[in-house]
């Protein structure tokens, strides 16, 4: 996405050089419905103009949906307060949009996940699923939800938290699927969360079912 709407303005604006900071990594694969991008541009271009501007100028599937001015020291990443991802799962590949979830092949024992979901919850040091070594100065992060729904013939993984480590929702996701499945057990869950590695590995889900759901920021944060 970043390079797209990077090319996007460089032809929109005549700029030489656009930088994009996005507040989230959507790695190959991994989908966002709520991606918030900042950008400084030199224009006359009216926000208002710029939405229809974008995307007349962008593949078909990237979507710029609102445009707005942000103060100067606005930036999409650092800024941030929050994120929220989604992980959806269906025990069998439907027909439409199976690029947007990922297909177990089994029923799973929603008790197994919901014990799972709840130990997540707090400040933790998720160094356990989180992909090795990444360069990040801390593992800890504090998660505010972590819950699985029901929702049609799927469920859903819903989790919002401070920050988030590489690969971190899709290491979570695919290791209670394998308590799901009877593989681990919820200790084994427990101790990956309290211990990090040791006799069991984390498990990494497939990209396609993760989301970026939304971004969160200070009331100050936001533009005109």
């Amino acid at each position: 996405m970043q390079g797209e709407l990077q090319s996007a303005l460089v032809a929109l604006t005549g700029q030489r050089k656009v930088t994009v900071s996005g507040a989230g990594r959507t790695d190959a694969g991994v989908h966002a419905r709520g991606q918030v991008a900042s950008v400084k541009l030199d224009t006359t271009i009216p926000s208002e103009k710029m939405q229809g501007a974008i995307n007349s100028r962008l593949p078909e599937d990237v979507r710029v949906q609102a445009v707005s001015v942000a103060p100067p020291e606005f930036d999409a990443r650092r800024s941030a307060l929050g994120r929220r991802y989604s992980y959806s799962i269906t025990p069998l590949a439907p027909v439409l949009g199976r690029q947007y979830v990922w297909a177990t092949k089994q029923v799973l024992d929603t008790g197994l996940l919901d014990r799972c979901a709840a130990t997540v919850v707090g400040r933790h040091d998720f160094a356990g699923f989180a992909k090795a070594n990444s360069e990040v100065d801390s593992t800890v992060c504090r998660v505010e939800l972590s819950r699985w729904e029901l929702s049609g013939k799927q469920i859903v993984y819903e989790i919002m938290a401070d920050r988030f480590l590489h690969h971190m929702v899709r290491y979570l996701v695919g290791t209670m699927v394998e308590v799901a499945r009877g593989r681990y057990s919820p200790d084994q869950f427990r101790s990956l969360l309290e211990q990090g590695p040791g006799e069991s590995s984390p498990q990494r889900a497939p990209a396609s079912g993760l989301v970026l759901e939304e971004v969160r920021y200070p009331p100050t944060a936001g533009g005109d």
